[in-house]
C-alpha cells in the first residue's frame, strides 16, 4: 500500500472513530467559544441551542468528508453554508465566524491526537499528514461559510436599503404623526424619535454625484446621527440636532457641498420631518440654479415669500417693476442698479452713490426718475417693501430659480 492511500485510510478511520463521540465534541466546541470567541454569545446575538445545533452539524460534515462518508446527494458544505448565511441575518461579524471555524479545527485535531493514541496499531508517522487533511477540509468548510455569509449579507442590505428608503418616504409624507409610527421608525433608522431635526435637500451636482460629500460619515464622526437617502434627483438627510445649534451643523458639512443645499428650521421631532421637508425645499429653490452653497430657511425668508408663489411673484414683477422693465435696454440698466444699491443701502443716497461710483446728485436725479416712472413714493414703507421683494423676484428671474422657470 502506497503512502498516500495509507494517509487516506487512516484519516478515514480517524474519521470514523471520532464520529461516534459527535456530541461530547461538539459540547467541547461550544466551550472552546464561549471561552475564547465569547462575543457570539455575550452579544446575544446566538442562542446557546442554535451555537450547539451548529457546532455539532459542522463537525459531523468534516467528519463525513474526512471519512468519505458524506450520504449520497448531500451537499458535503450545507452545514457550512447554512452557518454563514444565518450568521449573517444575526448580524455576528464574520471575523468571529470564521474563528469560531478555526476552533473547530483545533479541536478536531485534538481528537485525532487522543484518538491515536488510543489506537497502538495507527502509523504514527502519518499523523502529521492528517493534520493537512483536517486543516484543509476546516479551510474548505471556512471558504463556504464566508461565501454564504458575504452573499445574504449583500441580500439584507439592498432589503435594508428598501425598509430604509421606505421609511423615510413614509416619514417626508406625514406617517410619523400617525400613532407609534415615528418611535419605530427611530428604532429602526437608528435615530432618536424625539428632539429637533433638521432636514436637508441636496441636488445632485453637474458630474450626477450627489451634491453632499459622504454626510452621514462626516456627520457621525461628530458624533451627529442623522439618515441620508435618494430621493427624485437630491439626496435627503434627516439631522438630529440633540441640543447642538444648526450652525454647528452647517460648519461641518459645508465643506463637501458641491451643489445647492436646501435647509429647514428646527422641527420637533421625527414626526414633524414631513414639514421639514417641504421647508427644506422651499430654501432650495431662493438659489440661483447652477450655484452651490446652503439656503437656511431662516436666512432667506424675503426670498421663499418670493418662491412659494411663482404666479404671485410674476405679477409683483410686473405690476411694480413693469415700466422700468420695460425701458430701452441701455436706461434699464441704469436704474436698477440705482434702485437696487439704494434700498440695500437703507434709503442713503450718499452710501448710494459711493457703492455706484457716481455723484449724489446723480442718484438723487435717477431716484425722481425712478419715482415719476414707478408711479409711488420711493420713501413710502409699503413702497419700499413692494419694491424690495420685486427685484427678488427678479432677480430669481434672471438666475433661473426652480419656482420661476
Amino acid at each position: 500500500m502506497d503512502e498516500e492511500t495509507g494517509l487516506a485510510d487512516l484519516a478515514e478511520d480517524l474519521a470514523r472513530v471520532l464520529i461516534t463521540r459527535l456530541d461530547p465534541l461538539a459540547d467541547e466546541l461550544v466551550a472552546d467559544i464561549l471561552a475564547e470567541n465569547p462575543g457570539y454569545h455575550e452579544a446575544a446575538l446566538v442562542s446557546l441551542a442554535d451555537l450547539r445545533r451548529s457546532c455539532r452539524d459542522n463537525i459531523e460534515r468534516v467528519l463525513q468528508i474526512l471519512g468519505d462518508t458524506v450520504p449520497r446527494g448531500d451537499d458535503p458544505y450545507d452545514a457550512a453554508r447554512t452557518t454563514g448565511s444565518r450568521r449573517a441575518e444575526q448580524r455576528v461579524p464574520l471575523d468571529s465566524v470564521l474563528r469560531s471555524f478555526r476552533l473547530g479545527g483545533r479541536l478536531l485535531w485534538r481528537g485525532v491526537v487522543r484518538a491515536a493514541k488510543e489506537d497502538d496499531s495507527l502509523d504514527r508517522d502519518l499523523l502529521l499528514d492528517v493534520a493537512t487533511a483536517v486543516w484543509t477540509v476546516v479551510d474548505d468548510a471556512s471558504s463556504h461559510v464566508a461565501e454564504a455569509y458575504r452573499t445574504t449579507e449583500l441580500q439584507l442590505h439592498r432589503l435594508d436599503d428598501h425598509r430604509r428608503h421606505a421609511l423615510v418616504g413614509d416619514l417626508l409624507r406625514g406617517r410619523g404623526r400617525e400613532t407609534g409610527f415615528a418611535r419605530q421608525a427611530a428604532d429602526e433608522l437608528g435615530v432618536p424619535a424625539d428632539g429637533d431635526y433638521v432636514v436637508f435637500v441636496a441636488e445632485l451636482a453637474a458630474d450626477g454625484t450627489p451634491g453632499l460629500a459622504m454626510p452621514q460619515d462626516v456627520l457621525a464622526g461628530y458624533g451627529v446621527r442623522s439618515v441620508w437617502q435618494p430621493r427624485d434627483q437630491t439626496t435627503v438627510g434627516l439631522v438630529a440636532l440633540e441640543h447642538r445649534p444648526l450652525r454647528a451643523v452647517l460648519d461641518v458639512l459645508r465643506a463637501g457641498a458641491r451643489a445647492r443645499v436646501g435647509v429647514s428650521p428646527a422641527v420637533p421631532g421625527l414626526s414633524e420631518v414631513g414639514t421639514g421637508h417641504d421647508l427644506a425645499l422651499l430654501a432650495l429653490r431662493t438659489l440661483p440654479a447652477g450655484g452651490s452653497g446652503f439656503a437656511v430657511l431662516d436666512e432667506r425668508l424675503p426670498e421663499a415669500l418670493v418662491a412659494r408663489s411663482p404666479e404671485l411673484a410674476g405679477r409683483l414683477l410686473d405690476g411694480v417693476l413693469g415700466p422700468l422693465l420695460r425701458l430701452p435696454e441701455a436706461e434699464r440698466d441704469v436704474l436698477l442698479p440705482t434702485l437696487a444699491a439704494w434700498l440695500e443701502t437703507n434709503r442713503s443716497a450718499a452710501a448710494t452713490a459711493t457703492r455706484l461710483y457716481c455723484h449724489r446728485n446723480t442718484v438723487l436725479n435717477r431716484l425722481r426718475r425712478l419715482e415719476s416712472l414707478l408711479g409711488r413714493s420711493l420713501y413710502d414703507y409699503k413702497a419700499g417693501l413692494a419694491l424690495s421683494l420685486a427685484l427678488l423676484a427678479y432677480d430669481a428671474d434672471r438666475t433661473g430659480t426652480p419656482a420661476q422657470r
